[in-house]
């Protein structure tokens, strides 16, 4: 029986047990006037069925009691007459009949009822779990067939854009490949998998959820469907980082203080002594060449320490209105001018945007991305430089390359300071250019997408919010 027709005649609830009385009484008045024994007594079963409906469980059992009753009063009333054998023995089946049903209708009330329960219980624990969770539920080949609120608003898709996908609709491509075989090789022999995964929202930024996945079996012990359970942890996530990249931060800042006193003037020592000894060769003495190697490596150490320092201590950003299509055309052709550039194809896309920022150090961030995707490449490729506005009042700057990507081994330690593959260079670029970000409000972060290549992606903050910003304290001061 359906709730749908339990609602429709809750509100007659009440008045079934009279209605199967004055039912019962027309049957019995009509069996009576009938010859005895007739069929017509098994419309008592119907009385019973009305059960089905009304909230008295005992109804039918008593009903079952009274029509079994009345059965043996028209038997009793017939005895005198004329009755035939079969009929006399059809009255106990009926009642047998009767009974019968009383149970099987008294026994499907109980179990509706729990039934209903437990669906009303289940219906709280999902909204309990949607209030409190990020959920998803998908097939076994890994569309999306369930999203709740949660998802939609932390993924910016609406739910008519993500029902039919799968979830490489929010990939972010900071995870290796092996990450994700792994998560469905577990899933897919019915153990439950946990980890933190990194996503993409619509609108370009990332977000952290720790995420359970848990496998539906079937009868067969294979897996029907997943539901993917997620809580947002980018808070926490970014905090952590935070409090690493501040421990680094301090071991670099007492790394240069010792550099700069115990190395820098000694080096100046040495460059000098060399400037010197190769103004005594003549131009064709082959010594000189072995001293300007050593003046080469000696320059090559002070602008490392440089970096060092820069790092350690940057000074504070002197921010202005800044156009960007100037910065990049002109990033653009110092790197065309580099061998590295050489072969390389550079394009700018997106909006004209300005940003409140340093010139200079804007300029030298943009400068190392695009260098760096360069030197990637390999003098075959091409580098696209996309600028697009973010809410918050925030510029997207997107440095993407057709190279081979960052390995996933080594993808979490590119802005870690000294870290480099490359055979010279302090690695100290992308960590200073991850700083500058962050004392401009903003930040840097990188991700290697399926389809190929690394894309940079710089956020610093929009002239015309901090615009509006100022205007709005100079007219609180008025």
């Amino acid at each position: 029986m359906s709730n749908t027709f339990r609602r429709l005649t809750s509100s007659r609830a009440s008045t079934l047990p009279l209605l199967g009385l004055l039912l019962a009484a027309l049957i019995f008045s009509v069996d009576y006037e009938a010859p005895v024994g007739a069929a017509v007594g098994m419309l008592y079963v119907g009385v019973i069925l009305l059960g089905l409906w009304t909230p008295w469980l005992a109804y039918p059992l008593v009903a079952a009691a009274g029509a079994s009753l009345l059965v043996l009063f028209d038997l009793a009333a017939g005895w005198g007459a004329d009755v035939p054998p079969g009929v006399v023995i059809n009255h106990p089946l009926m009642i047998l009949v009767f009974g019968i049903t009383a149970i099987v209708v008294r026994r499907f009330v109980i179990l509706e009822r729990q039934a209903e329960a437990h669906l009303e219980q289940l219906g709280d624990f999902k909204r309990a779990l949607d209030a409190a969770a990020i959920v998803a539920i998908t097939d076994v080949q890994g569309r999306i067939t369930y999203v709740n609120d949660k998802f939609t608003e932390i993924s910016g898709y609406s739910r008519e854009e993500l029902l039919g996908q799968d979830h490489r609709i929010i990939n972010s491509g900071y995870h290796p490949p092996e990450f994700i075989r792994n998560l469905w090789r577990t899933v897919a022999r019915g153990a439950v998998w946990n980890g933190e995964i990194r996503n993409r929202s619509k609108d370009g930024h990332y977000y952290w959820v720790d995420t359970t996945i848990v496998p539906f079996m079937n009868e067969a012990g294979k897996p029907y469907q997943y539901i993917a359970i997620r809580a947002d942890i980018t808070a926490r996530k970014l905090a952590e980082d935070t409090i690493t990249h501040q421990a680094a931060l301090a071991r670099v800042g007492q790394m240069a203080a010792v550099l700069a006193h115990e190395v820098r003037n000694p080096l100046a020592g040495i460059r000098g002594a060399m400037q010197v000894l190769m103004r005594r060769r003549a131009e064709d003495d082959p010594e000189r060449g072995v001293m300007q190697e050593i003046l080469t490596r000696t320059e090559s150490l002070n602008d490392l320490l440089n970096d060092l320092l820069l790092f350690a201590r940057p000074r504070p950003p002197r921010p202005s209105t800044l156009e960007l299509g100037p910065v990049i055309r002109d990033v653009f052709a110092t790197v065309a001018q580099d061998p590295a550039g050489s072969g390389v194809a550079f394009e700018a896309a997106g909006e004209p945007l300005s940003v409140h920022a340093d010139p200079d150090l804007t300029r030298a961030t943009l400068l190392n991305l695009v260098l760096n995707a360069a030197q990637a490449l390999q003098g075959a490729g091409r580098i696209t430089v996309t600028t697009a506005a973010r809410p918050g009042g925030m510029v997207e700057v997107q440095v993407r390359d057709t190279g081979p990507g960052i390995p996933a081994e080594i993808r979490e330690q590119v802005f870690e300071p000294f870290f480099t593959t490359k055979a010279r260079g302090g690695g100290l670029g992308l960590p200073i250019a991850q700083r500058t970000a962050e004392l401009h409000g903003g930040a840097l972060t990188v991700a290697c997408p399926p389809e190929g290549g690394t894309v940079f992606t710089l956020l610093l903050p929009r002239e015309e919010q901090k615009s509006r910003r100022q205007g709005g304290k100079d007219e609180g001061g008025t």
